[in-house]
């Protein structure tokens, strides 16, 4: 198994180098020691823009106190034109917003042109999941929270 955090490499280019092609031909002894089964693929389809494709990413944290608050978010990711929304872990804990919108080390990692951070401390499980992002804006009124050190 392998496993690639995408967000820390840059799109490959095309180019003209051909590998070789090895067909793989698993023995019969293989086959019969298969003890999975794939069974479907469930998709959620949204009309948002997916966080790892987003250019802005304005996630919101426990400070925003309500699910409700947490909706003044799509207005402002309405300003931009490839904007997501994201959350804390605490935000999703608490309710606020779904699961598939946390940033973390638990959550999604993002690497947008903008990421803006409203209400979140920055535990270093949020951090972990955004640190690849160019430009960082908190807003928060603890000025000693740990985003700011980001």
């Amino acid at each position: 198994m392998l496993t690639v955090r995408v967000t820390n490499f840059d799109k490959a280019t095309e180019s003209d180098n051909i590998a070789e092609i090895i067909e793989f031909k698993p023995d019969q002894s293989f086959e019969k020691t298969k003890s999975s089964e794939f069974k479907e693929n469930l998709v959620s389809k949204s009309d948002k823009v997916e966080l790892g494709a987003a250019k802005v990413v304005i996630s919101g944290g426990r400070a925003l106190k309500s699910a409700e608050n947490f909706k003044l978010l799509d207005d402002l990711a309405n300003c931009f034109p490839n904007a997501a929304i994201g959350a804390s872990r605490a935000a999703v804990d608490a309710g606020y917003v779904p699961n598939e919108l946390q940033i973390g080390q638990t959550g999604k990692i993002v690497a947008p042109d903008l990421y803006l951070a409203i209400g979140i401390s920055g535990a270093i499980q949020h951090v972990a999941g955004m640190k690849d992002s160019k430009v960082i804006v908190a807003i928060n009124t603890d000025a000693e929270c740990p985003m700011i050190n980001v």
